[in-house]
């Protein structure tokens, strides 16, 4: 299952991310992926979470 561009990733998953939120998605979904021995509902709340630092992270460094 690993992911290797967006376009494979269902747009329903990453819709709501910015393109920086996005990479840190597929990132985190692919090591996750690999380090939960293939169990995508962990693999995937692993990269909504570090989409979701990602976006804050983003957003201090504006302020």
């Amino acid at each position: 299952m690993p992911h290797k561009t967006l376009a494979d990733i269902p747009a329903a998953q990453i819709d709501q991310y910015d393109t920086h939120q996005k990479h840190a998605f597929i990132e985190a979904l692919n090591h996750a992926f690999d380090e939960y021995e293939g169990d995508e509902g962990k693999a995937y709340a692993v990269a909504h979470s570090a989409a979701k630092q990602a976006g804050r992270k983003e957003a201090r460094e504006k302020d």
